[in-house]
């Protein structure tokens, strides 16, 4: 502790002291022009005017040259510009167009003739001649520009995918982005919280994602905000390595989408994206299982347009896009024929009418058993659609000052469904949402020469939502009995608060405030920049399972009799969480020499919702260009920075960990349906039907008032019956909460790197990145059952004591022979008699397979029934009392007790877009990156298999795949060709770690289900298996279960080779100039061209279940089902996809 407060205080104190002595500092979002003046004999001419005007609005800045004929444009938004440099006595020069992108360093020495040479010459510089190595900028990154982000083909139209196509990127663990669809399937997702992708060795969830420099990110599941339309988008610059201190947040990288604005030229562009199943191919996993490709087509219209309201004054740009995803979801249901005056149905779409139950009679019977039921077949629409449009408006509001005010607006629903048929009805189906408004502002001026001052403002809404379209309605549940497969289902109606392995079901209204302030002022030789961003985030969720009340029906006749089997409501359900971010820096940059640049900053963060203040993050880079040619450089750089707080977190275990959270459950009342107590108040809730209750005090209310008139109870029946209280344990201990000195991860960098111009145009860059990770936060359960002294394990200690359930109830544990123990529950040791509920000593054998974690019970009359248990139920029993809150079992704890590590060097080779002749052109990025990531856990709630024992979690990261490529770029024929545009996509990697389960047992006693197993093998072996591979099972039988209370298997985390991955995508174009200002452009591109089956395990768990044979010796069905598929992924990534589309641009 005591090295960390010194590094940072003595990194801090230079950084104050250097500020006497340092020059310009680096900017992210702008770019700055800088050089030098000079006459025919190298001397500096002091006062000569410097002007660069950008081409696309004729907008000027201009300054003088100093003492030493230096001069410095800062705060230039990114354009093409002209230079042009001016003196007495001397003839005046001008560049050609200057091409420039965000953080570009423009340097431009220019040597004036005296004027009775020539009055006035223009300097001829080719695009050949321009620098293509910024030899002065100390980050690390890259810039796709406008013909990148245009031509690379990008099956998701999402800018942000782009980024994968640089060095030093991974996507995210779990990822399953690029997946297939498969028929029939309700695969699991990756979790919010993974993010999109890491950059440099981040955690994915660390990244800062920015549009024209302002926030984009949401801070609660850790991705984006909102993405603009491709067309909107200028450029999407990728900083890996933030030496600068003008941004933070983020640990990883930083992402800043910067749009497109308006010039003095009225342009526009009319587009047009097609895609249909009938031109794709079909997954692997389909073709295989005989079923037909997943129904697909998708419209893509939009347009963008954008120039002057007053020339050379003010600019406006527009941008809308359009997706429809069309799908259709087939309700296959049966609706009862009878009705419920108290609620409406739709009319069957058929005639027939069967029977509730597997005799007809039943229906025919008087009174009637039954119920009888009619089909109801429709075909229902579940598109997916969104509409995104983007506007600026740029303002020149007098000579030195100009504004921008910008405005983002997305509507996204989504209504598709993986399953081929559903018995909701049409009020039940439910869509993920995602509403976002922005509005920005950002604003430059210049104070005179040597200061300009940038403010930037924003405001944002987010309401991301799953939900059926009326989220306020309650859920009615009937059962029935199908008659076709003779199985009971149940039809959804009404609403559906159903959580998914996808979604959770819950609406969020999320606002956000921002507010940036950066100086850069010149001082002599000296510019320094500081400033600073406040950030006010109000996040307010709600959750909507069993929030509205969910009625069930136990059967058709039920439902028509309004006879409830089942009530639930969730009360106190939402949410608030609020975060203030608080960021000041200070950063400047020193050319020591015309060929040295040195900079460094400091930064410091605060963020409310957390109580750690000791967020200060030092920044130093430099530059050299040992050939002093302009075309070299080698770079280093480090720092400290500090991720962003995850507000699900915070809202889970610091602002709402209180008791709020209230539930009734009518199947807690009593020990079954016949109980008095229940009858009557179930009685009482469907004379309400299908009304819920809007506060605990009416439920509680209805249920004091049917308990006065119960008859005969056979327990207590009180205001509390049936109620539980889910936040707190009945100590009143929260169930959530965070170590007092939580503390927000922070990672330490070092960057070293080259890049050189090879020849004309090429350019080869090597960087080695380090990158450590510390107070990543972590999950642990403070009420493990603590272990007495003098036992090794809870194995030991369960052996040497039995435990007694109540007089003539006894438990005795023992380490049985028979490990293929498929029930573990004996009358005598090793026998085969199953113990049962009156048995006086049952053995429990914790060699066992069986994982039931039952608890057993003595029977109480009106509470619960008697029961044997479970091996693993029982042994918990038998140590409950060792629990520091013994009325409840697990609890969760965020400590920032995690760490992370990653190295990696990227090699990259690149050319600009450059004629190559005879017709040809081409541009192209080739990035080969050798790295190694590891961690101790997944995510922010991640939990060690050993309770809070991290170190030994260490391993591989799942997204670690030690070898990655990618190649991408642009290749333009001649005429004999057809003047055709390919541009490919190739991205490849070497195999990534899995990790492999005990099937979420708690073979271990401590509440959490991240068991591993026991391993007689060699590690290597234990890789991915192709579908319809031989099975293993000399690998099989080197794996076997602890014995329950054991610590943990010998199995390391993450120990599995998955499989590779690689994919090649082409895009071909062809342009048609109809007039001088009129291009037509066709384009088709070309996902998983080759068609390649490249297998996944997406983001569901590999685990080793059912594998033994039972006592018999006779595998089960299941159990050779899972023999089979042992080691096998279950999905593929996208098969070969088509999408055609068009450009019209004027």
């Amino acid at each position: 502790m005591f090295g960390r407060i010194f590094t940072r205080s003595l990194a801090l104190t230079l950084v104050l002291l250097a500020t006497a002595i340092l020059n310009f500092g680096q900017d992210l979002d702008d770019i700055t022009i800088t050089g030098k003046v000079l006459d025919a004999n190298g001397l500096a001419i002091v006062g000569a005017t410097v002007t660069a005007t950008m081409t696309e609005t004729k907008e000027s800045r201009n300054v003088v040259t100093d003492g030493e004929g230096r001069y410095l444009l800062v705060k230039l938004k990114p354009g093409t510009y002209k230079i042009k440099v001016a003196a007495s006595g001397f003839g005046t020069q001008e560049t050609p167009e200057i091409a420039t992108v965000s953080a570009q360093n423009v340097q431009k020495d220019f040597k004036l003739s005296p004027a009775g040479v020539t009055a006035e010459q223009t300097i001829i510089v080719t695009e050949d001649d321009a620098a293509v190595v910024d030899t002065t900028r100390t980050t690390v990154g890259g810039t796709l520009t406008s013909r990148d982000i245009e031509e690379i083909p990008n099956n998701t139209r999402n800018a942000l995918d782009l980024v994968l196509t640089l060095g030093g990127t991974s996507e995210e663990q779990l990822s399953t982005s690029g997946l297939a669809e498969d028929r029939g399937t309700n695969p699991s997702s990756a979790p919010l919280e993974q993010g999109n992708f890491s950059i440099s060795g981040g955690t994915a969830y660390s990244n800062n994602i920015t549009i024209d420099g302002l926030d984009n990110n949401d801070d609660r599941s850790s991705r984006d905000r909102f993405q603009p339309s491709l067309e909107a988008i200028a450029e999407v610059q990728v900083i890996a390595n933030q030496f600068s201190a003008e941004y933070g947040r983020a640990s990883g990288g930083r992402i800043n989408i910067r749009t497109r604005s308006g010039g003095n030229q009225l342009r526009g562009r009319a587009f047009m994206f097609f895609r249909d199943e009938s031109l794709n191919a079909n997954s692997w996993y389909n073709n295989s299982r005989g079923i037909s490709r997943v129904p697909l087509q998708e419209l893509n219209p939009g347009f963008t347009l954008s120039g002057p309201i007053i020339k050379q004054k003010t600019f406006f740009a527009v941008a809308y896009e359009f997706n429809k995803l069309a799908d259709t979801t087939l309700i296959d249901a049966y609706l009862p024929v009878g009705t419920n005056s108290r609620y409406t149905l739709p009319s069957p779409t058929g005639s027939g009418q069967f029977c509730d139950n597997a005799s007809p009679a039943a229906c025919t019977a008087v009174p009637p058993t039954a119920g009888l039921i009619s089909p109801y077949n429709k075909l229902y629409d579940t598109p997916n659609k969104s509409n995104v449009l983007t506007a600026r408006i740029d303002h020149k509001l007098f000579e030195n000052n100009d504004l921008t005010v910008g405005f983002q607006f997305g509507r996204k629903n989504n209504r598709r469904t993986n399953g081929t048929a559903t018995s909701r009805l049409e009020n039940a189906f439910q869509a993920k949402n995602i509403n976002t408004d922005a509005v920005n502002f950002t604003d430059n001026h210049v104070f005179g020469a040597s200061t300009v001052n940038q403010f930037r403002m924003q405001w944002s809404r987010y309401q991301p939502s799953f939900q059926a379209p009326d989220p306020l309605d309650p859920v009615v549940l009937v059962s029935y009995r199908d008659p076709v497969v003779n199985t009971v289902r149940t039809l959804i109606m009404g609403n559906s608060t159903t959580s998914t392995s996808s979604n959770f079901a819950d609406t969020r209204n999320e606002t956000r405030w921002q507010f940036q302030d950066s100086v850069t002022h010149v001082v002599g030789d000296h510019s320094l920049k500081f400033g600073f961003d406040i950030q006010n985030v109000v996040s307010k969720v709600t959750g909507l399972g069993d929030a509205t009340g969910t009625f069930n029906f136990g059967s058709v006749l039920s439902y028509t009799q309004n006879v409830i089997n089942r009530y639930r409501q969730n009360f106190g359900t939402s949410q608030d969480v609020r975060n203030r971010y608080y960021g000041a820096f200070f950063n400047d940059q020193l050319q020591v020499k015309p060929n040295v640049t040195l900079s460094y900053g400091v930064r410091y963060e605060k963020e409310t919702a957390v109580d750690d203040s000791n967020n200060i993050g030092p920044r130093f880079g430099v530059s050299w260009d040992p050939f002093k040619s302009g075309r070299g450089v080698i770079r280093f750089g480090t720092g400290i920075f500090y991720n962003r707080v995850l507000l699900r977190t915070v809202g889970d275990s610091i602002q709402n960990s209180g008791g709020t959270l209230v539930s009734f459950d009518s199947t807690t009342i009593g020990t079954g349906a016949t109980d008095p107590r229940r009858v009557a108040i179930l009685a009482a809730i469907a004379n309400n039907f299908p009304n819920s209750y809007p506060t605990t005090a009416e439920l509680r209310t209805l249920v004091t008032s049917t308990c006065a008139t119960v008859v005969g109870a056979p327990g207590p029946c009180t205001s509390n019956t049936g109620f539980s209280v889910n936040n707190l344990s009945t100590a009143g201990n929260p169930l959530r909460s965070v170590e007092a000195n939580l503390k927000i991860p922070e990672s330490y960098q070092f960057n070293i790197g080259f890049e050189r111009e090879i020849i004309k145009g090429w350019v080869f860059e090597a960087n080695y990145t380090w990158n450590k990770t510390v107070h990543l936060w972590r999950d642990y359960n403070p009420n493990v059952p603590r272990l007495p002294s003098g036992y090794a394990d809870w194995t030991a200690y369960l052996v040497a004591n039995p435990y007694t359930l109540a007089p003539g109830r006894q438990y005795t544990f023992y380490l049985g022979t028979n490990t293929a123990d498929g029930s573990g529950l004996h009358t005598t040791p090793n026998g085969t008699t199953v113990c049962g509920t009156t048995t006086p000593n049952c053995y429990v054998n914790l060699n066992t397979i069986n994982t039931s974690s039952t608890a057993p019970a003595v029977a109480v009359p009106g509470q619960n029934n008697a029961a044997t248990g479970g091996p693993i139920g029982i042994a918990l029993a038998a140590i409950a009392s060792f629990r520091p809150d013994q009325t409840v079992q697990e609890t969760s704890r965020i400590g920032s007790i995690g760490n992370a590590f990653y190295q990696g060097l990227i090699l990259e080779l690149r050319s600009r877009y450059r004629k190559l002749g005879y017709g040809f052109g081409a541009s192209f990025r080739m990035a080969y990156t050798l790295s190694s990531t590891k961690d101790d856990g997944l995510n922010n709630t991640s939990n060690a298999e050993i309770n809070g024992d991290f170190s030994r979690e260490w391993a591989r990261n799942l997204q670690d795949r030690r070898h990655r490529f990618a190649l991408s770029g642009t290749f333009d024929t001649p005429w004999w060709f057809g003047k055709l545009k390919f541009s490919p996509l190739f991205r490849f990697g070497t195999s990534a770690p899995f990790n492999l389960g005990a099937g979420g047992t708690d073979r271990n006693l401590d509440d959490v289900s991240t068991d591993r197993l026991i391993y007689n093998g060699d590690l290597s072996e234990i890789k991915t298996r192709n579908p319809g591979s031989p099975v293993p099972d000399a690998l099989i039988s080197k794996f076997s279960l602890q014995p329950i209370g054991a610590k943990g298997g010998n199995l390391p985390r993450n120990s599995g080779t998955g499989p590779s991955f690689y994919t090649f995508d082409l895009s071909v174009s062809r342009e048609f100039k109809l007039k001088e200002r009129f291009k037509f452009r066709p384009v088709i591109e070309f996902g998983n061209i080759l068609n390649a089956a490249v297998f996944s395990y997406g983001s569901e768990f590999i685990d080793f279940t059912a594998l033994r044979n039972d006592p018999n010796g006779t595998p089960t069905s299941a159990q050779l089902l899972a023999r089979q598929n042992f080691l096998v992924p279950t999905r593929t990534y996208r098969q070969r996809q088509i999408r055609a589309g068009i450009r019209f641009d004027f």
